[in-house]
């Protein structure tokens, strides 16, 4: 299983030094608000992706007048037998890793070796704003699933932004079509692997909706658009007969990077079944579903990073999700403003932290 072991973050936002060991269970940062609560779950999540949750500007997560910011982590993986560590620097021109000791060039190692899920106040809005946040939602599967999704999304990424430039500058249609070939060999197989991977969550979303949200009797389902319409029989051929639009538009109409996914209990759309509470622990559903997904096809578990619990989801809901994370021994990482709101179900996997100014001491 992955298991946290140890952090280190140095100078990032408002953490200037601060050092923690991880328990099996349940970790609790306990802090009031702007204590730098978030901004230690949003380390975790930039050294295992890259990028944060709540900016796209490096320089707001650069403390004011220093250089650049340092993250290092330890993590356990039971298929090796010493640690994993993990090490970032960033500075405003680049970003240096190094995983064991080593130059790493790829962020996606890191993600590999640190695979973590994150819930926070606005993870509702995966079912409310546009398609792409459904989009990282099933990737994010098919990237752990198999080692042949990130060859492939790349390839397709290279493809896409090769066509599009060319539709924006106007090129002759030979030069356009030109990526037409490599976009759709790669679209197609992304599509299958995104359609299984999608197949086997089902059910163990049905069982955690089931779990989490006993009062909704329809059972839900997965409704998966590939991005064109279903009734296409030869993609290139309909790219081909819509390239005076495309060349209008000045970008590609069709292709995977249009797809999404409908969430659907019996005849309606989940947005018109549940409550704004029912959404959250939906959510919640999804990520449960993911996580023991990924542990069976990987025998690896998730990391669990949850920000703000207590916002989220009152006392029962709280304490069920606590259980549903305990009986699937997924290691947690809990922000709140009080511990009192938190269950700790078993103390000797659990530890708690106060955070104020920047400095974290174990309780």
């Amino acid at each position: 299983m992955s298991q946290l072991q140890q952090l280190q973050i140095q100078y990032f936002r408002n953490l200037t030094q601060v050092s923690l060991e991880f328990q099996s269970g349940l970790n609790l940062i306990v802090g009031d608000n702007a204590a730098g609560k978030t901004a230690l779950i949003e380390a975790l999540w930039v050294l295992a992706t890259g990028r944060s949750f709540r900016t796209h500007q490096p320089s707001h997560l650069i403390q004011h007048q220093q250089p650049h910011f340092t993250l290092f982590c330890q993590i356990q993986d039971d298929q090796k037998d010493t640690p994993n560590k993990l090490g970032m620097q960033r500075s405003m021109q680049q970003a240096l890793l190094k995983l064991n000791g080593e130059r790493c060039q790829s962020q996606a190692q890191f993600a590999q070796t640190l695979p973590l899920q994150l819930l926070t106040p606005e993870s509702h809005r995966l079912l409310e704003e546009g398609p792409k946040a459904r989009r990282q939602f099933m990737d994010w599967g098919c990237f752990y699933q198999t080692s042949q999704f990130l060859p492939l999304w790349r390839n397709y990424q290279r493809a896409l932004k090769q066509r599009n430039r060319a539709l924006k500058q106007q090129l002759p249609p030979q030069q356009i079509t030109l990526w037409d070939a490599p976009l759709v060999q790669s679209a197609l197989e992304i599509d299958q692997l995104r359609s299984t991977y999608l197949a086997q969550l089902t059910p163990h979303l049905q069982n955690f909706c089931h779990q989490l949200i006993p009062e909704i009797e329809q059972t839900v389902t997965l409704s998966y658009r590939a991005g064109w319409p279903q009734q296409t029989k030869n993609l290139q051929q309909l790219m081909q007969d819509h390239l005076p639009q495309d060349r209008k538009k000045g970008h590609t109409q069709y292709g995977c990077h249009r797809a999404d996914i409908r969430f659907r209990f019996g005849q309606l759309e989940a947005m018109q079944t549940l409550s704004r509470g029912q959404q959250k622990l939906f959510v919640c559903a999804l990520l449960l579903a993911q996580a023991q997904l990924h542990q069976e096809q990987t025998g690896n578990r998730v990391i669990m990073l949850i920000d703000d619990l207590p916002a989220e989801l009152d006392a029962h809901h709280r304490h069920t999700l606590l259980q549903l994370l305990q009986q699937l021994k997924i290691q947690h990482l809990i922000t709140t403003t009080d511990a009192k709101l938190i269950d700790d179900l078993n103390p000797n996997t659990s530890q708690t932290w106060q955070l104020s100014q920047g400095e974290l001491k174990a309780i």
